[in-house]
Parts: structure tokens; sequence; C-alpha cells
């Protein structure tokens, strides 16, 4: 069927192309390895992609690619939704900042000028909560 330049070769499928990638950079990565033997840190950023390789076993199950394919066309929804719960943790979050303004310590100075944790010249207690 060819390589690439035919209809129905191997790289006109993106699945065989993920194949590919992965197959590529793992032979790059061996290479690498045992030309250079010192220092390989740079490397590591190859072997990141070995995580990849379960997803060829994707592209010969029919059942397995759906949910797959399904589940990336999922993500633009999901980071919808990503940013929604991120807007309730902010209103949450300054709804806290308001109410509560640093009264869950105290300061065991005996002064009235004591305003904020820094101007506490004894120990500042954090009450414990049940």
């Amino acid at each position: 069927m060819g390589f690439y330049w035919t209809d129905k070769s191997f790289m006109k499928d993106p699945w065989n192309v993920l194949d590919f990638i992965i197959v590529f950079f793992s032979c790059v990565t061996w290479i690498l390895q045992a030309v250079y033997s010192g220092d390989v840190t740079f490397l590591n950023a190859f072997k990141a992609l070995r995580a990849l390789r379960p997803l060829k076993v994707v592209s010969k199950n029919e059942g397995v690619k759906t949910v797959v394919v399904s589940l990336l066309e999922s993500i633009p929804e999901l980071i919808n939704v990503l940013l929604i719960v991120v807007l309730f943790i902010l209103v949450f979050g300054i709804l806290g900042i308001q109410l509560f303004k640093g009264q869950l310590g105290s300061c065991n100075d005996s002064s009235d000028d004591v305003a904020n944790k820094t101007q506490c010249i004894g120990e500042y207690l954090v009450p414990v909560l049940d």
C-alpha cells in the first residue's frame, strides 16, 4: 500500500501517524543513549513519549478507538466546565477573605496596638478548629 504517496498508504491514517511518531522517537532515544554515554537528561522529553505506547492498541480495537475519539472531542466542553468551576472557587475565595480577614488567629501580646501578625511580639496563636 505504500508509506505516504498512495491513497491507502500507511501515513494517511492518523492512528498510524501516532504509531510512527512513537516508534520514531523511541528509536531516536535509543540511538542517542548509545551515542551519548554521559549526561543524557535532555532525553527525558523523548522518554515521556513512551507513555503514548498504549495508544497503539487503540488503533486496532474499534470500540476503544470510539471511546478515545469521543473523549478527545469532549475536551472543549470540559474546558468550559473547568472555567465555571474556577469562577465559583474565585467567588468563594473572595467571600472567605472578606468574611474572615485574619480573624482565625490571635496574638498573646497584651498591647492593643497589634493590628496584624507581623506586629505581634509574643506568639501568634492559631486556634485548632474541631
